[in-house]
């Protein structure tokens, strides 16, 4: 069962770059052909006067901001032969920029359990992202609840 002392225990600390390049890749492997992740000049005339980001996009950074917590990651005691990823949840102060350096840091912000239908207890694991830009203002939030089937 994962620990409660194990809330608040940073995971790791990463950076990721927000390149044009990058965002219309991902608005394409989505299938979204918005102008406003692809187009400079449809962007510009828009709401935000720059291209932005698929609402989804801090996903593609959950490696950069995880990668280096492996060892607390085992320490959960999570059973990953009946690990699923239950829910995910973004939380945006401002849009991404193009050009912008985000530091990211994953952290665990909540662990609890539950009694599943079948009569067993799962294990909830709540894994939070934060981006911060140069100024480390808090750009946006990324939450996702990992669980599992205690054994």
């Amino acid at each position: 069962m994962p620990s409660k002392d194990m809330i608040g225990r940073v995971l790791t600390n990463g950076s990721a770059t927000v390149t044009a390049e990058h965002i219309a890749d991902f608005a394409r492997a989505l299938g979204d052909p918005d102008p406003l992740y692809l187009d400079a000049e449809v962007a510009r005339r828009g709401p935000f006067g720059a291209i932005v980001a698929p609402p989804t996009y801090p996903i593609a950074f959950m490696t950069q901001a995880m990668a280096g917590g492996m060892d607390t990651f085992l320490e959960l005691g999570l059973n990953f032969m009946t690990l699923v990823h239950g829910e995910q949840e973004f939380e945006y102060v401002r849009p991404l920029r193009i050009g912008e350096t985000l530091t990211l840091t994953g952290r665990i912000a909540d662990v609890y359990e539950k009694q599943s239908g079948s009569g067993g207890t799962l294990d909830f694991v709540v894994l939070e992202t934060e981006g911060k830009d140069a100024a480390e203002k808090p750009v946006f939030y990324s939450r996702n609840i990992l669980i599992s089937k205690r054994t």
